[in-house]
């Protein structure tokens, strides 16, 4: 350590110059040497050539800062990664490393504060921002020649290391970022460690969790799950009906594998808020952490301290349970040049994956590449869960990880008979009208298609039953404020009206269910919402009504499950829930492999372009929309334009990050998600540069016609 800082006293730096406020440069890089040694040869056991270059990168990563020209005080200041970095060229400095290693630091100096990128020429980049940014990079000869030879450079590496190399730059960067932020060294090094009594407090936990769903604790199950989760296997699949226990399942995994950090990957964000909920009452919440697009308006009001701001660990993936999307693992694995700050947190840890057949053909894709390619590599072991698995996923996922034990509990299945079904040869509307009564004297879900249906349900019961029943409404279409407050009257609702966003991950059994026709495994999906911890019902409980439409299915899906309706119901009566498992029921999804295959090609083409990390370059909004996600924009209703014209004010004058941070959180709280239809009927501010949505209601959301 004092060996390369000498270097830098020899070159007349001054060591004392405050580089980040009330700190020092020596004692900002100490920091760093003392978190990144600590995680690279305690934890994870990298190879002593790695951990002495991840040392020097500490060490020079801010050596622009110690240039005359930069000062902690300007308002303006030079871009002191990139100067850094032709300063360190320039400078014949020993540092005992061999030249290509000595390239690469500089490359990784001159890249600490962007993506792992930079272009050869000037707007050979990926969008404006980045031209804007990179305009005065010309005068950095230096840096262009060695942003030009990079890749060459990197070629000459072993593939492995040049991963590994990757993964260093991250971990100095997320050192840096907990240096700045004055966070506790030792408080972040735990979440890398594991626990102590972590066994018995998960234990502890499921136990609760069993008598305050059920009111008792099956033994037997639980002994199940046990010798399930000890599997000696490395990767496991488990096909398991609704509430029977897969979250549990996950837990006791977690215990037999005790990895470095577990990522519980879940379909939506009400499921990972809701899992939230559930794991903080397990497990002290310092270990738990959430991480989706709108996390920071979650975290509103929900901390004391801004230096103390949970999100700072949450985006790099810290804590040691994460709770995060498919997005933004495919994002973190895929797009390295953003993510290698935290791609690293990967190394030794356990993926869950829970209804892992909700995923589209472009997101098994993306997975399957990462799981092929570096899945050995992070020493990674996965959990996929879900009570309805598709075969073709099933058969694409053994493909990526050949070794992969297929548990399908037939018997689990078998025995259960919690739904009786009635086919109804009615719209829902029409059916509702007839039998109204259902809807007085039960806990109902009523599920539909379409966000316009469900709307018009909606505010035909409130209307219907004048106030003696508790009627909410929710789907994907509110701003994010007005979800939020929907999903907490969900415990108490008496009848809620719902779209697709209530079939996965709602912890919450309804006496009845009235639902649209549906593809069969969206529909079993529904029935599981339904009598979830109950017995073999005297009465129908769940009502099957005709769709007026295939949206927003393929029209295929719901031929098939017109077909495969009558077959389904009898199994039903017949077998018990184990006719879920009949794979008539998932033909249509044999289009998918094609679909698979072909994007798997496609990314993998692309992956070999940029640096050799294992990554390509493309946009977060590019890379969505390969994986399947449908096109919508974020727009602003009209009826809170006011509010967010004033945070937008306040935006403009805020000085110190954190209260930017703060504001930006404020204004995402407004925001909602609109379609292609939604923008052409939207009116424009140019202040904000977002399209506002005119017709949009608190209580029904954006209203469809």
């Amino acid at each position: 350590m004092l060996n390369t800082l000498d270097r830098l006293r020899e070159r007349s730096l001054d060591l004392s110059k405050e580089t980040h406020p009330e700190k020092p440069y020596y004692a900002h890089v100490e920091e760093c040497r003392e978190f990144v040694e600590k995680l690279m040869r305690k934890i994870y056991n990298y190879p002593q050539e790695l951990v002495t270059f991840a040392v020097l990168l500490s060490e020079l990563h801010d050596v622009g800062k110690l240039l005359p020209k930069w000062s902690i005080n300007q308002e303006k200041r030079p871009r002191h990664a990139i100067e850094g970095a032709e300063w360190f060229l320039g400078e014949n400095i020993d540092l005992h490393i061999n030249s290509q290693y000595r390239e690469i630091l500089a490359y990784a100096i001159m890249t600490h504060h962007s993506p792992l990128y930079i272009p050869d020429k000037i707007g050979e980049t990926i969008n404006e921002a980045e031209k804007i940014k990179l305009r005065h990079f010309s005068r950095y000869s230096k840096c262009r020649v060695l942003s030009h030879n990079i890749n060459s450079l990197l070629r000459r590496i072993k593939k492995q290391m040049r991963f590994d190399f990757a993964d260093v730059m991250g971990i100095v960067k997320v050192a840096d970022v907990i240096s700045a932020k004055n966070l506790s060294i030792d408080n972040i090094l735990a979440q890398y460690r594991w626990p102590e009594n972590l066994e018995d407090k998960l234990r502890d936990g499921i136990l609760k969790r069993a008598y305050e769903k059920k009111g008792s604790f099956d033994r037997s199950k639980f002994e199940r799950q046990i010798a399930i989760a000890s599997s000696e296997e490395k990767h496991l699949l488990v096909a398991a009906p609704t509430g029977w226990g897969k979250t549990a399942l996950a837990l006791i995994r977690t215990v037999f594998k005790k990895p470095v950090k577990v990522f519980y990957i879940l379909p939506t964000i009400t499921a990972i808020k809701d899992f939230y909920d559930t794991f903080t009452r397990l497990l002290d919440e310092a270990y738990i952490g959430e991480y989706f697009y709108f996390v920071d308006v979650e975290l509103l009001g929900k901390r004391d301290l801004e230096e103390e701001n949970p999100l700072d660990i949450y985006r790099y993936f810290i804590p040691k349970i994460t709770l995060t999307t498919m997005d933004q693992l495919l994002l973190t694995v895929l797009q390295i040049g953003k993510y290698h700050a935290r791609r690293f947190n990967l190394k030794g840890s356990l993926l869950v994956l829970d209804e892992f057949h909700l995923l589209t053909p472009q997101m098994i894709a993306g997975l399957r590449l990462f799981l092929k390619s570096l899945s050995e590599h992070y020493n990674i072991s996965c959990l996929f869960m879900s009570a309805t698995p598709s075969p073709v996923y099933r058969d694409l996922l053994r493909e990526a990880l050949p070794h992969l034990e297929i548990m399908i509990l037939d018997d689990e299945y078998r025995r259960l008979r919690r739904h009786k079904i009635d086919i109804v040869d009615m719209g829902v509307e029409e059916f509702i009208a007839k039998r109204e009564d259902l809807l007085r004297r039960n806990r109902a879900l009523v599920l539909v298609n379409t966000v316009s249906k469900a709307q018009k349900l909606y505010n035909n019961l409130k209307e219907d039953l004048s106030g003696s029943r508790n009627v909410v409404l929710i789907h994907g279409d509110f701003a994010y404020k007005d979800r939020a407050k929907k999903e907490d009257q969900i415990s108490s609702a008496d009848i809620l009206v719902s779209t697709q966003v209530a079939e996965v991950s709602l912890d919450v059994s309804f006496d009845l269910l009235i639902t649209e026709l549906s593809p069969i495994p969206s529909l079993v999906q529904r029935f599981g919402r339904v009598n979830r911890y109950g017995g073999t019902p005297v009465e129908t409980n769940i009502y099957i009504c005709k769709s007026e439409s295939n949206k927003p299915y393929n029209p295929v899906s719901i031929n098939l499950a017109y077909e495969f309706l009558p077959t389904l119901v009898e199994g039903l009566e017949r077998k018990g829930e184990e006719t879920y498992l009949n794979e008539n029921f998932w033909q249509y999804e044999q289009i998918y492999r094609k679909d698979v295959e072909r994007m798997e090609e496609k990314i993998s083409e692309k992956m070999d372009i940029m640096l050799n990390f294992f990554s390509f370059l493309a946009d977060e909004k590019e890379i969505l929309q390969m994986l399947g996600r449908e096109e919508t924009w974020l727009a602003i209703p009209k009826i809170y334009l006011r509010e967010v014209l004033a945070l937008s004010e306040r935006l403009k004058g805020a000085k110190k990050y954190e209260e930017r941070k703060n504001i930006y959180a404020q204004i995402k709280k407004y925001l909602v998600p609109a379609s292609r239809s939604d923008i052409k009927r939207a009116e424009w501010s140019d202040e904000l540069k977002l399209p506002v949505i005119i017709n949009y209601d608190e209580d029904i959301g954006i209203i469809r016609d």
